[in-house]
């Protein structure tokens, strides 16, 4: 739950920092993605390792990984921006 932690601080920043609502965020284990998105409305998914796409239910995924390791997390910053503003 620590990359979790991290990716979730961070998307919450990314909101912030451009003046949107701070996003409702769901941190799970990926064994309770399945079920949760039964029972929640999501927008999209940022997982910080390797979800399987049966999962996703068609929901966009963004990979997080960027906000742990840092390569590439100006890339992932503006699709999760993007896609914030677009719910």
């Amino acid at each position: 739950m620590i990359t979790s932690t991290v990716a979730s601080n961070r998307i919450r920043e990314i909101a912030s920092e451009n003046g949107l609502p701070e996003p409702r965020i769901l941190q799970l284990k990926f064994s309770e993605v399945q079920n949760a998105l039964e029972t929640n409305d999501v927008d999209f998914i940022v997982p910080t390792g390797k979800l399987q796409e049966n999962v996703t239910k068609g929901i966009k995924v963004i990979s997080g990984t960027p906000f742990v390791t840092g390569v590439n997390e100006e890339k992932t910053s503006l699709q999760v921006l993007e896609a914030l503003k677009e719910n």
